[in-house]
């Protein structure tokens, strides 16, 4: 690891140890002895800003296009440099192990798990399920190829928000939804979006054969980019191709996360706002699984072509907090077009089951509830002593 040195891994600086004498009981009651107890500490250079994980969102919140992008370059830069360089194997390849600097710059860590590029099959298996390869989940056979898979779907994960096998064009109408009439969505973020759809199913080919390796990908990166200045706002025959839905035609729904905090025995309300810009009647439907009371007032409506309406979510009174110093809670909004015949009351949920040729809409819409705040008393310290295992706090002297 010391010769791993590249600007998309997480650097080893070196390692230290520690050695304790601990008592520990021995023989017959009240009898000890003093043992060693030894440690070796691996020391990683600090990445600022946390794991990857953490910044797992779908099409219409959290990074911007443009950084999830460069995220997926970094990923793949760092992965190539481990294969053609190092030629070492991940094998534990996951947001879990990509750190992001100050700059939001990917850095893989964690190689627990690695193995040099000749040792292509084990015994011992330990993996993350979903980010596995399937040769190795099933014979623990390991290639390059097993660090593709995974990262195919770090790829799709980036730019959908979840694993899965995405609907291209289902993608591509979210991030329009997002950009809006903003000049963010221009033809060539929409065909950056596509390739790496295609890239990301081809990493995940089951048969690894089938799988690019990652020269291969970081030059149809590069490719990518090449065209970057051939394409063109009026370049309609190739925009059209990339994206073939250029007026918006989702529902708006503001915000996409509500935050309150918890008062206890008394109701709390928020309200959404609901806005159809399109020239079509959209009925939608609201959900939840939570365990809280909660009561939605018009959580089955039909909204006009070109106009607003407001769903009021109240939380219905608690007697006390739920354990853990946040509880979060997600609601679906689920809606499609429907013919302007129809009234509210005709609404059922077998509107919103997929069909083929029929566009349904999911929105997840967060809650995320503050623990009520409880004012502490702060100890002013004038010393501090540390004796073995036990602090000992001195208070000051009453003025």
């Amino acid at each position: 690891m010391m010769e791993v040195n590249h600007q998309n891994i997480v650097r080893f600086i070196g390692f230290c140890s520690n050695t304790e004498h601990k008592r520990i009981q021995h023989g017959v009651p009240g009898g000890y002895i003093y043992a060693e107890a030894r440690e070796r500490i691996l020391c990683f250079e600090y990445i600022s800003n946390g794991s990857l994980d953490k910044y797992i969102t779908d099409e219409l919140r959290g990074l911007e296009w443009d950084t999830r992008y460069n995220i997926i370059k970094g990923i793949c830069d760092g992965l190539e440099y481990l294969h053609m360089k190092k030629h070492i194997i991940h094998m534990d390849l996951k947001p879990a192990n990509v750190l992001l600097d100050n700059h939001m710059v990917a850095k893989i860590t964690d190689f627990g798990l690695a193995r040099m590029d000749g040792n292509s099959h084990t015994t011992n298996q330990v993996f993350t399920l979903g980010y596995c390869a399937p040769e190795y989940l099933l014979g623990g056979r390991m290639s390059v190829k097993s660090d593709v898979y995974s990262l195919g779907v770090i790829i799709i994960e980036l730019v959908m928000g979840r694993r899965g096998t995405p609907d291209i064009n289902n993608v591509l109408r979210r991030w329009r939804h997002r950009w809006g009439k903003s000049a963010n969505g221009t033809p060539f973020r929409y065909q950056q979006i596509a390739k790496l759809v295609e890239i990301g199913l081809r990493c995940q080919e089951d048969d690894p054969y089938k799988r690019p390796f990652i020269s291969e990908i970081i030059r149809d990166i590069k490719e990518l980019e090449s065209t970057d200045r051939e394409i063109s706002n009026t370049n309609e025959s190739r925009a059209g191709k990339i994206s073939p839905y250029w007026e918006d035609d989702m529902l708006g729904v503001k915000p996409l996360e509500l935050r309150f905090p918890f008062v206890l025995n008394k109701e709390i309300s928020c309200t959404l706002e609901v806005t159809n810009g399109t020239n079509s009647y959209i009925a939608f439907n609201i959900e939840t699984m939570s365990p809280l009371p909660y009561c939605i007032k018009a959580n089955k409506v039909i909204v006009p072509p070109q106009s607003k309406c407001s769903v009021n979510i109240t939380l219905q009174p608690l007697d006390k907090v739920p354990e853990g110093k946040q509880y979060s809670d997600n609601f679906i909004i689920r809606s499609t077009k429907v013919s302007e015949c129809l009234t509210s009351e005709d609404i059922t949920e077998d509107m919103f089951n997929l069909e083929e040729g029929k566009v349904v809409d999911e929105v997840t819409l967060t809650v995320v509830h503050d623990e009520p705040f409880e004012p502490h008393v702060d100890l002013l310290l004038e010393s501090l002593t540390i004796s073995d295992k036990f602090i000992f706090l001195k208070r000051p002297d009453p003025v």
